[in-house]
């Protein structure tokens, strides 16, 4: 019997400590699989992203001129002769900026504005709608700083929806066949260079600028000549 007692006391006490080893092992597994966890959860710098999109919206006034020239080819004509139309003309746009993380001065831009243009000389008119495109790069002079200069340029696409004309006869040189009063839609390209002030608000920025901007719509062989203000937000 004090045999059986003897072996049932060794017995318990074995497994006592192995029970206490066991916990012993989960406790310092557990502490090592959360030294892992939590290593793996801190992200370096060197982690983070190469750019950062920021919501743009941008509206301005711009003086536009453009002329309408006698079709140099055309033997009807007597004379050449130029009608210049100039207009003041309200600009809406919206879209986006990518701004490099490593180099926050420098940003590319997209926007997509709607316009409408109406150029009026005496009795004579031409109008129409136009969509739009513009892509470019802006460069500020440090923007750590509450008033910075900036400058930024670029190149845009438009889309001429509706042209349409009065008052014009067809001598005047608007496109390579016939005049057509009711024309159709078109595509335009050209240039915009501008620069001014950037205002950093708190993380957001308030930018006032000049700019100029050539058009050229190659279906009606005439160009247009923009120079305005815009003020954009870039949140």
């Amino acid at each position: 019997m004090k045999k059986i007692l003897k072996f049932m006391v060794a017995l318990v006490c074995m497994v006592s400590l192995q029970t206490a080893n066991a916990k012993t092992n989960i406790v310092n597994d557990g502490f090592k699989t959360n030294d892992k966890e939590s290593t793996s959860s801190v992200q370096s710098t060197d982690g983070e992203p190469a750019v950062k999109f920021r919501f743009r919206a941008e509206a301005g006034v711009a003086f536009a001129a453009m002329g309408l020239s006698t079709d140099p080819n055309d033997t009807k004509v007597k004379k050449e002769e130029t009608i210049n139309f100039s207009s003041v003309e309200p600009s809406l746009a919206l879209g986006a900026e990518m701004q490099l993380t490593k180099n926050p001065d420098l940003s590319f831009m997209g926007m997509f504005g709607f316009g409408y243009q109406s150029y009026s000389k005496d009795a004579q008119e031409v109008k129409y709608g136009q969509l739009q495109l513009r892509l470019g790069a802006t460069y500020i002079f440090d923007s750590t700083k509450k008033y910075a200069p900036f400058i930024y340029g670029g190149l845009n696409g438009n889309y001429l929806v509706g042209f349409d004309s009065k008052g014009i006869t067809e001598d005047y040189w608007i496109g390579k066949s016939s005049f057509d009063k009711s024309g159709g839609d078109m595509l335009g390209m050209g240039v915009f260079l501008g620069g001014g002030v950037n205002m950093n608000l708190n993380g957001h920025d308030l930018r006032v600028s000049l700019e100029y901007a050539f058009n050229a719509i190659p279906p009606l062989e005439i160009q247009v000549h923009t120079i305005g203000a815009k003020v954009a937000f870039v949140f």
